[in-house]
């Protein structure tokens, strides 16, 4: 376009283009990053020229970047870097660290200069954030064990973000230039650095008090607002840079009382002006260079790939995890993050590469950004793929394992009829403790090394191993098991497993952890004999607590949840997978009850035998059985004398074992 436009109708053209591919990319389960990065590339003055790259795009552009550095200062988690900090913090930087030698010894090679490999190496380490978690969320796998270790090693590499922006504009003539410049810019950090903390501690607190007793919504964002731009404008000044001032702003804050408000108060702001630093970004791309040069970008994508994915593994191989676990984090890294668009203006500000040098290395950024969520998508196949041809757990990552993690991987062989539990995060852990407080022997497998140490010093028969190896499964029990709990939360790998433990024990009973519909029928199909619905059960519970809430009887309660769960569950059991009608299943319910229920202390019938009891003459309901001790004494005859704390196993319609539940409460008329 020939004139200049004014920026009310560069923000209109820029919103209007963003909202079509936003919509159309939200239908196809694509993160927004991607399309503000199309949004870009068709708007730049490479393609459309609906927007050329002026000075006012660059600083709602810059803004975005601010307000991504304060709430990562202000949502930072400092709980998972004490939970994973070995690998967190030992894996992250050993991968940013290997990163940079591979791109000093191809520079060597090349004969670049040391400044430029180095910048470079910077440049591809950091991964993006951004559309990761994004990715990680939509697919349901930001809670699984590859998940988190791909979220803290993110977060580390943010962080490592403050560094590079310090040292890397560094330079000079000889050492002792360049030992001078390093001197200045540590002093400028302590400076800011202590200004920090002396914020932090004596100043915002007391400030952030007295704003808040005004009451006043406004004053409290324009004040959160204008402390994010200050600190960023002070860092400025001192010579660091604009986005570590807003991240130490951040920090200040973040440990505030206040932080969650902000946070929510920020996310509009952030969401905005970040879309507005993605298509800013993505403007940045010509693509008439990009394919005249594609086999250079090819080059540049491929290496970033491979090499990322590789030193990734290698690193949180590292530290005892084993090859799947590490493979997925790897793959899930494997881009080049929206930070390392400023490390890349920051080279050609310096005059560490040339034009045609940065257009590669944005084309191949944008590239591997678009990619990310497919990465991610497919990590956990590939992962599930490397399992199967590599038998599990490898020799070597066990020894590795058992040296760096001190992790037990054997244990004595479990007796039959027990349970076996994959999977020991909060769910297992919990369903372990219940075990074990009963005494039901049950035997673990957990492919986490922290949580399976956790486990083992609090005496819980937890092995480490990957629940996907016949292998480990056998060391597990599974073929002399009574029952499988699958509490994996990667859908991918746990329909393997069922697979798995099926073909190894035709007769076992497996429950699963299911998270959406769509997935149930293919775990039934699998060989689950029951999917335990997390969603639904989240439902069922707070259905439950309203109608206690409004005084629904106790009885009707539970009948109405079993309604819904008979409804739910049910279909499911039958081999044709044909749903069944809902007047059905409640008729089946209503017409056949039966129910465990314990005779408690001080009960009337305690002490007398089925016949003087009047169970079934009072209500109508067999006796089935009867549990003592933990033992089942099933028919009993009519002789047999119930005692306290028995649990009777009684049988007929719904109303008739209500009234069995009235005459042990003593509340029976």
């Amino acid at each position: 376009m020939g004139q200049s436009v004014d920026l009310i109708g560069k923000l209109v053209v820029l919103l209007a283009i963003a909202c079509g591919v936003l919509f159309i990319l939200t239908r196809l389960r694509l993160p927004p990053v991607v399309g503000y990065l199309l949004s870009g590339v068709l708007l730049g003055p490479h393609v459309l020229g609906l927007i050329s790259g002026s000075d006012t795009v660059s600083s709602l552009a810059e803004i975005g970047v601010l307000l991504l550095m304060f709430t990562l200062g202000l949502e930072f988690d400092t709980a998972s870097f004490t939970r994973y900090r070995a690998v967190v913090l030992g894996g992250g930087a050993l991968q940013i660290l290997l990163t940079v030698m591979i791109a000093v010894s191809a520079g060597l090679l090349l004969g670049w200069p040391p400044r430029t490999a180095v910048f470079l190496g910077c440049f591809v380490a950091l991964s993006s954030t951004a559309v990761v978690l994004r990715s990680l969320m939509q697919q349901g796998l930001i809670d699984t064990l590859p998940g988190r270790l791909t979220t803290g090693i993110l977060i580390f590499q943010d962080l490592s973000l403050v560094p590079m922006m310090i040292l890397l504009p560094l330079g000079g003539d000889d050492a002792a230039a360049i030992g001078a410049n390093l001197a200045v810019a540590l002093t400028r950090a302590f400076v800011l650095l202590a200004l920090t903390l002396v914020l932090s501690r004596w100043v915002m607190p007391r400030l952030l008090h007295l704003i808040s007793s005004a009451r006043s919504p406004e004053l409290f964002l324009l004040a959160t607002l204008t402390l994010c731009l200050g600190m960023a404008w002070v860092s400025h000044l001192l010579g660091v840079s604009y986005a570590l001032g807003a991240f130490l702003a951040g920090l200040i804050l973040g440990s505030s009382e206040y932080a969650h408000q902000m946070t929510a108060d920020m996310a509009p702001f952030r969401e905005v002006f970040s879309g507005v630093f993605f298509v800013a970004m993505g403007m940045l791309l010509d693509p008439r260079f990009a394919a005249a040069h594609w086999p250079s970008v090819l080059v540049v994508v491929g290496i970033i790939l491979v090499v990322k994915t590789l030193v990734t593994t290698a690193a949180v191989g590292r530290f005892g995890y084993p090859l799947p676990v590490a493979l997925q984090v790897g793959i899930n890294l494997a881009q080049v993050g929206e930070f390392s668009f400023l490390i890349a203006l920051m080279g050609v500000q310096q005059g560490l590469i040339g034009r045609g040098d940065y257009q590669v290395a944005i084309a191949a950024s944008v590239i591997t950004m678009m990619l990310a969520p497919l990465a991610t998508k497919v990590s956990a196949p590939i992962a599930s793929w490397a399992t199967r041809i590599t038998g599990g757990l490898l020799p070597a990552w066990v020894r590795l394992a058992e040296k760096v993690e001190g992790v037990e991987t054997a244990s004595p062989t479990p007796v039959s009829g027990h349970i076996v539990i994959l999977g020991y995060g909060t769910l297992g852990r919990t369903l372990g403790e219940v075990l074990m407080t009963n005494k039901v022997p049950f035997t673990a497998l957990e492919i986490d090394p922290t949580l399976v140490r956790e486990a083992r010093r609090a005496g819980h028969p937890v092995l480490y191993g990957d629940a996907n190896s016949e292998e480990m499964l056998r060391r597990a029990g599974v073929e002399r098991a009574r029952i499988l709990v699958a509490t994996i939360p990667d859908h991918v790998m746990e329909r393997a497993v069922v697979r798995r433990a099926r073909r190894l024990s035709p007769d076992l009973h497996i429950l699963t952890r299911g998270r959406r519909g769509a997935e149930d029928d293919d775990l039934y199909k699998d060989g689950a004999d029951e999917v335990i619905h997390e969603g639904f059960e989240v439902g069922i519970e707070f259905l439950a607590r309203i109608l206690r809430q409004l005084n629904v009887p106790k009885q009707q309660v539970e009948r109405q949840l079993g309604r819904l769960r008979s409804g739910r569950y049910e279909i499911f059991r039958r081999e044709d997978f044909t749903p069944q009608g809902l007047g059905e299943v409640t008729r089946t319910l209503d017409a056949v009850r039966v129910e465990f229920l314990e005779i408690p202390r001080g009960c009337s019938i305690a002490g007398k035998s089925l016949r003087d009891a009047g169970i079934r003459e009072a209500t109508g309901a067999l006796v089935l059985a009867v549990v003592r001790e933990g033992r089942v004494v099933a028919s009993p005859d009519a002789w047999f004398v119930l005692q306290e704390k028995d649990t009777i196993l009684v049988s007929g319609a719904a109303e008739q074992v209500n009234h069995v539940e009235e005459l042990l409460s003593g509340t029976a008329a």
